[in-house]
């Protein structure tokens, strides 16, 4: 193999490029030079199982944000999710594939601050509450005329 050309898969690893191809175009990758490109980026020169190269892409996915996106904005969980919607909003896949494969240090300033920018906040934890108590009008036609009827009365309050 030429050392310039990008390493060939095994053909029993059709259904992992397949996998990948989809994990990475959920990135917003489309173009099949990228798609290759990131599929030799996990992969390399070896045949892998799908759910072992889905799981690397993941790992190598979540290194890359987790340096790209700092340690601040990395914790809170779901690393993964939160940047993949920063990175589907700001559009950062029309840089290519080279941002991804080259490494968390050489990704151009302004991508970089895109990508922060466009972090989804997280959603508050869920806690239980006590709901306030309501009173429930079950005519509230005759609550006005109630009301109307008694501000006609000399000394009474049309609240009660």
């Amino acid at each position: 193999m030429d050392p310039v050309m990008t390493p060939t898969f095994f053909p029993s690893s059709s259904d992992a490029r397949e996998a990948l191809d989809a994990f990475f175009e959920s990135f917003g990758f489309t173009t099949d030079a990228d798609l290759s490109r990131l599929s030799a980026w996990v992969l390399g020169t070896r045949g892998q199982e799908t759910r072992d190269a889905v799981e690397l892409a993941r790992a190598r996915m979540e290194d890359w944000l987790s340096g790209v996106l700092g340690a601040g904005l990395a914790r809170g969980g779901a690393l993964l999710s939160r940047g993949r919607a920063a990175f589907v909003l700001s559009d950062a896949a029309r840089w290519g594939a080279d941002v991804l494969t080259e490494g968390p240090g050489e990704v151009p300033p302004e991508l970089t601050r895109a990508l922060r920018a466009a972090v989804p906040v997280p959603a508050p934890r869920e806690l239980p509450a006590v709901m306030p108590e309501q009173q429930l009008v079950l005519w509230p036609l005759g609550e006005l005329f109630r009301r109307w009827w008694r501000a006609g009365e000399p000394d009474v309050s049309i609240s009660r």
